[in-house]
C-alpha cells in the first residue's frame, strides 16, 4: 500500500535498494514475514519514512 500510495512499484525499489524484486514480492504475498536489519534500512532510506514506520506497513496491499 505504502508504495501505491506514493505511485511506486516493487521494480523501483528493488533498483534503489538492490533487494532483489523476487524477495520483495515474497514479501507481499506473504511467503517472506522478515526483512534483515540493514534491507529494512534499505527501504525506509528509499521511501523517506521512519524505520518504526516499516512495521505498520501491510505489504499484502
Amino acid at each position: 500500500m505504502v508504495l501505491k500510495n506514493k505511485g511506486l512499484t516493487n521494480y523501483w525499489l528493488s533498483g534503489v535498494t538492490g533487494i532483489d524484486k523476487t524477495t520483495l514480492y515474497s514479501l507481499k504475498v506473504g511467503k517472506l514475514r522478515t526483512l534483515t536489519l540493514r534491507n529494512m534500512i534499505k527501504v525506509a532510506i528509499a521511501l523517506d519514512i521512519d524505520l518504526n514506520e516499516l512495521k505498520k506497513i501491510d505489504w499484502e496491499d
